[in-house]
């Protein structure tokens, strides 16, 4: 069971201002999701087959075509990039 002060962290370390209402229908919900993520850990759940069955959608993989279109393409629309590839803001890990 998830409680009320697990939430509010929660909610604080996601920075989401949640109103009262919000916040008892998150303590049932997650309670809820929660408790069925325990019963899939001890395999004790009762799914039709078709759901358990796994499927692995493969798609052909072409050279120089992406999903959003060509690299050109996607490199048109980045902020900021250097030859053929995007440039992202370095993220430094502080120890707390």
């Amino acid at each position: 069971m998830i409680s009320r002060s697990d939430i509010e962290n929660l909610a604080a370390l996601s920075r989401l201002s949640l109103t009262e209402a919000e916040l008892k229908s998150l303590e049932k919900d997650l309670g809820a999701i929660l408790a069925y993520v325990g019963e899939i850990q001890q395999g004790r759940v009762d799914a039709p087959e078709e759901i358990l069955s796994v499927h692995t959608v493969m798609r052909e993989d072409v050279p120089g075509v992406t999903v959003g279109g060509s690299p050109e393409a996607l490199l048109a629309q980045a902020p900021r990039h250097e030859e053929e590839y995007i440039v992202v803001r370095k993220i430094i890990q502080r120890d707390e």
